[in-house]
């Protein structure tokens, strides 16, 4: 360090940072980062790894899988961002974790305000109320509950948020919610694709004023558990397979459908540099019938369109995954699009992923205004209809309406 010159402290880095992404922007959610020490939440972690853009484990279950983190600072921000909290307010958040996210929620709505964070593990409650008591943060309260039970002796709250995901919405904490309150919530939509919603009342339905691409670890030991069983394929590799309850597949089939033939088509539809694949990834998670599932791994043979792994299409116990090949043309480089069926029906699932693509593109693709959300929720289920019903997805507790409002053209 040069003589005269003071370092940048690790949380004021990461605040610039965060701003420069986009991802921070308010004034008061850039101000509860600036002044607090992520590390400190993270007291077996280094440095580097405290602050690096990506989650850090915290706790793991019988299996090895992750069941506790915290979340990438990048999504931190995003949700922050999303709630919208001020100062004063009372804020729910379900997913203590390590109690990092509710430091800067308790910084946020000071002076005046109140988090209570909730936790369904002693071991989680008794860390996160450790960290923020040697962080100094003294209104917010660690509470071993059910987050999609909510905390009704506290009720109503101005910001109900979720750092854990769900499958469906968790209707005992909407009563919770204060007039002209907001509930951010991670919700799948169909298989593995989820987005953080930004809720607030609209007459008897609801409406988003946010809707954010994030991927949360799931509810767990409450009354609206998200499922899901990972299937690990069989042979060489590490690649394994994301599967949910409302899928209607063969777990064992699927296990050795890799090392079946393959069927490989390519769409004739090209990304470039920055194409954003979230939308794709929601359009065929509505008109597929069993949506899209990670498929995460490395084996010899696959070929993903990313290096982490892929997105399928199921149907029983074969699938198809997403692939790329790059080229260039006289626009530059590009990467198109390409589908691998694999299994008895592989083929046909190919060729239905590759119909959809085609047909997401010729309806505008990337270039068409991003899609607008609306929730119901019991009774009022009925009132929410699409002209495209494949747009309409039914859950359990809550019904959920994509509309896109397609440009015709590409």
């Amino acid at each position: 360090m040069t003589p005269g010159t003071t370092r940048t402290s690790p949380k004021e880095t990461l605040a610039q940072r965060l701003i420069a992404s986009g991802h921070l922007h308010s004034r008061v959610a850039i101000d509860a980062f600036r002044t607090t020490d992520r590390h400190a939440f993270l007291p077996d972690a280094d440095l580097d790894a405290a602050y690096k853009e990506d989650a850090v484990p915290t706790k793991h279950d019988e299996h090895g899988e992750m069941i506790s983190c915290i979340s990438a600072p990048s999504i931190v921000a995003t949700q922050l961002e999303q709630l919208d909290a001020q100062p004063g307010h009372q804020v729910l958040e379900a997913g203590a974790a390590t109690g990092y996210n509710a430091a800067l929620l308790g910084k946020i709505v000071s002076p005046g305000g109140q988090v209570w964070t909730l936790d369904v593990d002693q071991d989680l409650v008794a860390q996160a109320s450790k960290n923020l008591v040697k962080a100094g943060v003294d209104n917010v309260t660690a509470v071993m509950a059910d987050g999609a039970a909510g905390l009704p002796q506290h009720a109503p709250y101005d910001r109900i948020i979720f750092t854990v995901g769900a499958g469906d919405v968790p209707v005992k904490i909407l009563d919770q919610l204060a007039p002209g309150g907001r509930l951010v919530l991670p919700m799948r939509i169909r298989g593995s694709i989820s987005r953080s919603f930004a809720f607030e009342r609209d007459g008897a339905t609801w409406k988003t004023v946010s809707c954010e691409m994030a991927t949360f670890i799931p509810l767990r030991k409450g009354v609206c558990d998200d499922v899901y069983t990972l299937v690990p394929m069989a042979g060489d590799g590490n690649v394994r397979l994301e599967t949910f309850s409302e899928q209607d597949v063969d777990r064992d089939a699927l296990r050795t459908v890799l090392d079946q033939p393959q069927t490989k088509i390519y769409t004739g539809v090209k990304f470039r540099q920055g194409s954003a694949w979230e939308w794709l990834y929601l359009y065929l998670a509505c008109v597929l019938p069993n949506g899209l599932s990670r498929l995460p791994g490395r084996r010899p043979g696959f070929t993903p369109h990313f290096d982490w792994g892929s997105m399928a299409a199921l149907a029983g116990g074969s699938l198809a995954y997403l692939t790329i090949r790059e080229g260039e043309d006289e626009k530059g480089r590009y990467w198109e699009i390409g589908v691998i069926g694999h299994g008895e029906a592989g083929a046909d699932v190919a060729e239905r992923v590759v119909s959809e693509i085609r047909a997401w593109d010729a309806s505008g693709g990337n270039k068409a205004p991003e899609p607008v959300f609306r929730m119901a929720v019991a009774g009022a289920r009925d009132r929410l209809t699409a002209d495209d019903a494949r747009f309409i997805i039914d859950k359990p507790f809550s019904r959920l309406v994509v509309d896109w409002a397609r440009t015709g053209t590409n």
